[in-house]
């Protein structure tokens, strides 16, 4: 039979229907139960979906009954049905039912869940007929006249009549629509766009918004498999506004990506997983495209069979009608695939290009209670009653915590906004508060470290037009906005140190920025395609003698550049069908300030790469610019077919232009390398915590240790020795305190805004052994630094734009002061120093420096092309220097002032391999013999007619350290030998035969030092002991004498024991040596300085020297007692052209500026400009220079030759018949023993 309120069904509004039944009445204060068991009681009318823009709920009818344990059910609940009613206002609804029942009415019964109005009429009896929209709600009357279930309900809840009944604010709302705090009707939300300015952990001071950005998963190799959650406080989607994201309110994960076709008449929404929402209207006279705002960069088009999305990154995601996003494949070819639960909004399953998954399962709320990596790892999330997501458990089994608070505003809440975060460690690490506008007031993290306070001011309809925000250091910043699209972009900002100064910023009609005057007045123009939002041409410090300009010309389809025109270059690039760069092509031009654009005249041969790739973008090779040798890298890839999930699609060779490939063999399931072979078959495995955060690192047998934290803090790197350093933080994640092996410590003292505003180095005992303090002004500015007496060591002075301007020192009672000019680039062009010496510097268009003026004036300069060559340096010292290149930017040629050319050739990896001049030749072989690849294995300096002068050979062990090196020279062949332990140098053999072994400190440092000679061992240096994070402080040597170097707390000499006798050290405020003495008469010095720490007295116990200079530097007079002598330099150069006085001199130089001649003797040099041989009336002095630049002969009145340890340090000289002569041992950089 017909339903009696059949009748009641108006026109159906077309909008998705969602039939919800089955479920348990519940009264929002108690439960209502009903005493005739399974007795049909009457008519309820209940909203199920809704509002649509227009305030109306889509309402259905049913009849419900008293269940077996007297709960009221639905009617649909084991029988019965549910009747559609249609989409109707509630006011309109209980008007029509107040109509037919009367004062009857008042008897109805009204229930409350969680999402919907429940009416239950339980009086049949009714004077009239009446209708909704001419709809008669009953077609015959209830002829008994009597109220046949008066009594059923035993809970008192009986609806006055007149009451108003609203659906709760939490009904929910579909089709993308959100209900805004206080209304009644889901409505479109506001677009929200990508901030451009944020501010502490972050804050959006333009909205007053609280954003958040956490990563859960990112895949290790090559894949966009990921998962990252955004909040924002202004996010429309939480549980007061009738609609959630699948991570409950305010959240939304970056999969989570929605387009609604319609949302509202003519209106798409597209809801992006950042929580952008961006508005779309059909274009006129179009039937698939589809605009959104003009400042809003992608296309949305219509298909037949849904719908696609081409984003900023010319990504292209594919949605169906419904608006499901289906796939998005990202330029080049890489992609993602979605599906989703059946019948069902909510993602199942993300898939990458390789199969790879992330499985997303949900809780009986239909929120995500856990993602699944390809690994089989569990990401869960937890939520409190409001939905709210409270906790993400990681597959380690530590938990991020999340804390929300809610603001009243005009009596409506605004919930879930997020106050406070505790990290993985259990201690709250970030805490954010509201206004009472719900805008954020203030962001700190834990402590009140980087604390940041926000105000707002607004206009008359509540729009903030500015923001005063004061950051940890109480820096006052007023940011002015201007409101574009809806959006607030930044408009002004105020400097907070200098009253009147302020950055300006200014837009287009696209809303892109236009133009920018920083604080020092200096502006910047851009201009755009309208059409695409790109940027054709940026001039920078306009009108000023720094202006620049670049211009870039786009690629048609592609969001890439075709063609950059900058100042003395011009780059273009070629791409395949994909977006895929072919071939980038640089070419030096004549512009200096890119100011001709395109029209500028091409210099020179281009540098060009040309690259390949494979179907999904992956690079396959890359051949460089050389046209003279094949110097092409290839790569290669596992299959996508690869049954190791974890190695699909990731690299799995390279192979360099000489053929040496290093491969990866293993990876994980979350593509993370496992091992790595390099050519010479060094193998290195690697290894991970759950969350992929790198443990180990073993590299051939030597394993290096790496700990975290729960959160994910580095706390300790172990080397292989055991040797380690452990990391200390504040509950703000800042580094606090570094601790060695031997519990020295490094201690760092924080400001608000995380300066160091103290350092304290401690020995293990906690005793200071140095410190030094730092002030910060309100910027973050260093602005004087402090010795360890809170003594004054430095000032400095900036300008507004933050350049640094003066340098204080003290000196005396007074201090000096070196100054600095800016262009409007921001680069040094002129310096003065406090004698007022002034230097300047000039630039090209690139900031690279191109001329030098010294103090006095003299001008080097130095020509560079667009693509940094220098082919050609000009200076009064040295000449002209001419160079050429290849195109790889190789240095060729090398011709100095004197026409001396020296030509160089280089391999397919350009490694240097010969240098030919008038001398003869040098010859670098590589890759030689065992673990050799990649390595020098032989050096050859040959004379004029080919004969050998010098051959230097070399041998690594697998590791690449070098073992051996051999040379021949003057007939003599000479070797020295390294040796390793767990990664550390452990021992040096001579080329005498002697050797030299180390013993290491906990902290691996040298302990002690031990020679072997002539078959007999005798301890060197022994109980070698450091200053805390510092140099070496004591030892005792062979003889049993203790050496010793003290150290003031700031850090400076102040003692050293010498055979027995200690020797005192003084300094004056301008921290220099003024001072040494051993406190016995005669045995003192004390030194004299000018402004700029040249020497000018040094007061010796036998003798007194005096010295004075030029503005530049150049040496003027010298005094020794009662002898003087005088300098005469070049007015035309730095050269030193003759003394006078005592031992006088006239000097002679060649172009390049060596001194040829001092009047006594006469010197040669070499093509490389060095001094090869000396010539005295007493005979001549030759030295021979190796390729490394070392002196490895001298040859006079003896034959000696000079051996170099691989720090380049002299470790040994030897006759030419191999007689060893002296061996030199080092601690470090210190001389240490002389053995002959």
């Amino acid at each position: 039979m017909k339903h009696p309120f059949a009748r009641l069904l108006p026109k159906v509004v077309a909008l998705p229907l969602l039939l919800v039944v089955g479920a348990a009445f519940v009264q929002s204060s108690e439960a209502a139960t009903c005493s005739y068991t399974n007795f049909q009681i009457g008519v309820e009318f209940s909203a199920q979906d809704g509002p649509d823009s227009d305030g109306k709920y889509r309402y259905a009818m049913m009849s419900p009954r008293c269940g077996p344990s007297g709960q009221v059910v639905d009617g649909s609940v084991g029988g019965g049905g549910v009747i559609e009613v249609g989409y109707h206002r509630p006011e309109e609804l209980l008007a029509a039912l107040r109509r037919t029942f009367g004062s009857s009415f008042a008897e109805s019964r009204v229930f409350v869940d969680a999402c919907r109005l429940n009416l239950i009429l339980v009086n049949r009896r009714y004077p009239a007929s009446h209708s909704i929209d001419g709809h008669l709600m009953a077609a015959y009357p209830d002829s008994t006249g009597a109220t046949v279930h008066e009594g059923v309900f035993s809970a008192p809840i009986l609806l006055a009549l007149g009451t108003t009944v609203v659906p709760p604010a939490h009904c929910g709302c579909t089709g993308g629509l959100a209900r805004s705090a206080g209304a009644t009707v889901c409505s479109v939300p506001a677009a929200i766009k990508a901030a451009d300015l944020c501010i502490g952990n972050p804050i959006v001071p333009g909205h007053g918004c609280k954003i958040q950005s956490e990563t859960d998963y990112r895949f290790g190799g090559a894949s966009p498999l990921s998962l990252q959650r955004h909040y924002s406080s202004q996010n429309p989607y939480h549980a007061r506004s009738g609609a959630q994201s699948s991570l409950g309110s305010r959240w939304r994960h970056n999969h989570e990506v929605r387009l609604y076709p319609a949302a509202a008449p003519n209106l798409a929404l597209l809801l992006r997983g950042d929580g952008l929402i961006l508005h779309f209207h059909r274009r006129p006279g179009s039937s698939n495209e589809w605009l959104s705002d003009a400042d809003v960069i992608g296309s949305l088009q219509q298909t037949a069979s849904g719908w696609t999305w081409r984003d900023a990154d010319d990504a292209i995601e594919t949605f169906d009608s419904a608006g499901r996003r289906l796939r998005r494949v990202e330029r080049g070819g890489l992609s993602l695939s979605y599906a989703y639960l059946p019948a069902s909004d909510r993602l199942a399953v993300i898939e990458d290009h390789f199969g790879r998954r992330l499985t997303l399962n949900y809780n009986a709320r239909n929120l995500l209670a856990e993602v699944i990596t390809p690994a089989g790892d569990h990401i869960t999330y937890t939520y409190d009653s409001e939905g709210q997501l409270v906790s993400v458990t990681m597959p380690d089994g530590h938990s991020r915590r999340y804390a929300y608070t809610q603001v009243t505003v005009d009596g409506h809440v605004e919930p879930t906004l997020l106050s406070g975060l505790t990290d993985e460690n259990g201690n709250p690490y970030a805490a954010w508060t509201y206004d009472e506008r719900a805008r954020v007031a203030s962001s700190e993290h834990a402590g009140g470290a980087n604390r940041h306070r926000f105000s707002y001011q607004v206009d008359t309809t509540g729009q903030i037009t500015g923001s005063r925000v004061l950051n940890p250091l109480d820096a006052d910043t007023q940011y002015q906005f201007q409101r574009i699209f809806g959006a607030n972009r930044i408009a002004s900002i105020s400097q907070p140190l200098i009253p009147g100064a302020s950055r300006q910023y200014g837009y287009d009609a696209n809303g892109n920025l236009a133009s920018q005057t920083d604080y020092n007045g200096t502006r910047t123009h851009h201009t755009y395609d309208l059409s695409r939002n790109l940027e054709t041409r940026r001039a920078e410090a306009v009108g000023t003698p720094a202006e620049r300009t670049i211009t870039t010309e786009w690629h048609p389809t592609y969001r890439l550049p075709l063609r950059r025109s900058e100042p003395l270059k011009r780059t273009s690039f070629a791409y395949d069908a994909s977006g895929n760069l072919l071939s980038r092509s640089e070419q030096a031009t004549s512009d200096p300030s890119g100011s001709l654009g395109f029209a500028a005249s091409l210099v020179g041969s281009p540098r060009t790469w040309t690259f390949t790739y494979n179907a999904v973008g992956q690079i396959l090779s890359v051949d460089g610019p050389r046209t003279d040798v094949a110097d092409t890298t290839t790569y290669t890839y596992y299959e996508a077919s690869e049954p190791d999930h974890g190695k699909r699609g990731q690299l799995a060779s390279v192979t360099n232009a000489l053929g040496h490939v290093t491969e990866v063999t293993a990876y994980d399931a979350n593509g993370r390398p496992l091992v790595l072979i390099e050519p010479n078959g060094l193998v290195t495995t690697f290894s991970y915590d759950p969350r992929g955060r790198l443990t180990g690192q073993t590299v051939g047998s030597e394993t290096t240790a790496f700990t975290t934290d729960a959160v994910g803090l580095l706390t300790r790197v172990t080397l292989p020795d055991g040797s380690f350093l452990a990391y200390t933080y504040d509950a703000a994640h800042r580094l606090q305190e570094i601790t060695d092996a031997q519990g020295n410590t490094l201690r760092y003292t924080l400001d608000a805004a995380g300066n160091h505003v103290q350092e304290e180095r401690r020995d293990p005992g906690g005793a200071i052994a140095q410190t030094r303090s730092r002030v910060y002004d309100a910027l973050g500015r260093l602005v004087r630094e402090l010795g360890a007496q809170a003594q004054l060591l430095a000032e400095y002075r900036y300008d507004a734009q933050g350049n640094r301007t003066a340098v204080s020192t003290p000196l005396g009672t007074g201090s000096r002061t070196t100054t600095y000019a800016h262009d409007a680039l921001g680069r040094i062009i002129r310096q003065v120093d406090p004698l007022g010496g002034e230097a300047r510097y000039a630039y090209d268009g690139q900031d690279r420096r191109i001329a030098v003026t010294d103090p006095r004036q003299l001008v080097t300069t130095t020509t560079l092309d667009g693509l940094g060559n220098a082919p050609r340096e000009q200076s009064p010292d040295s000449g002209v220097r001419t160079r050429t290149y290849d195109a790889a930017g190789n240095l060729l040629s090398d011709t100095d002032a004197e026409g001396r050319t020296r030509m160089r050739q280089y391999d397919a990896l350009n490694r240097l391999i010969r240098i030919d001049d008038a001398d003869g030749s040098e010859i670098h072989l590589w890759d030689l013999g065992a673990d050799g690849r990649g390595r020098l294995g032989r050096v050859e300096q040959r004379d004029a007619s080919g004969a050998l002068l010098l051959g230097i050979d070399r041998r690594y062990d697998e590791y690449g350290r070098l073992t051996q090196e051999s040379r021949q020279l003057a007939g003599s062949d000479t070797r020295s030998e390294y040796r390793y332990l767990n990664g550390r140098l452990s021992g040096l053999t001579f080329p005498s035969g002697r050797r030299i072994d180390y013993r290491f400190d906990a902290q691996g440092r040298i302990g002690e030092v031990e020679l072997t000679a002539d078959g007999q061992k005798r301890t060197i240096a022994r109980d070698i002991v450091y200053h805390p994070f510092g140099g070496l402080k004591a030892l005792t040597n062979g003889a049993g004498q203790t050496l010793a170097w003290g150290q003031d707390p700031d850090g400076h000499p102040a003692s050293y024991v010498l055979g027995g006798q200690v020797w005192q050290i003084s300094h004056d405020n301008a921290l220099r040596i003024v001072g040494q003495s051993s406190g016995i008469a005669g045995q003192s010095a004390s030194y004299d300085y000018d402004p700029l720490d040249r020497l000018t007295r040094a007061v010796l116990p036998s003798v007194t020297h005096g010295y004075s200079y030029d503005a530049t530097g150049n040496r003027l007079s010298q005094t020794s007692g009662a002898a003087s002598r005088q300098y005469t330099i070049s007015p035309t150069s730095n050269r030193l052209m003759q003394i006078s006085g005592s031992a006088p001199r006239v000097y002679s130089s060649d172009a390049s500026g060596n001194v040829t001649g001092d009047g006594l003797s006469q010197y040669r040099y070499n093509a490389r400009g060095r001094l090869v041989a000396a010539v005295t009336a007493a005979g001549t002095t030759q030295y021979h220079i190796d390729p490394f630049g070392q002196r490895v002969r001298k040859t006079g009145t003896e034959d000696t030759l000079y051996h170099y340890d691989q720090e380049g340090r002299l470790i040994s000289e030897t006759a030419t018949d191999g007689t060893p002569l002296r061996d030199y041992i080092w601690l470090g950089e210190q001389p240490l023993a002389l053995i002959e």
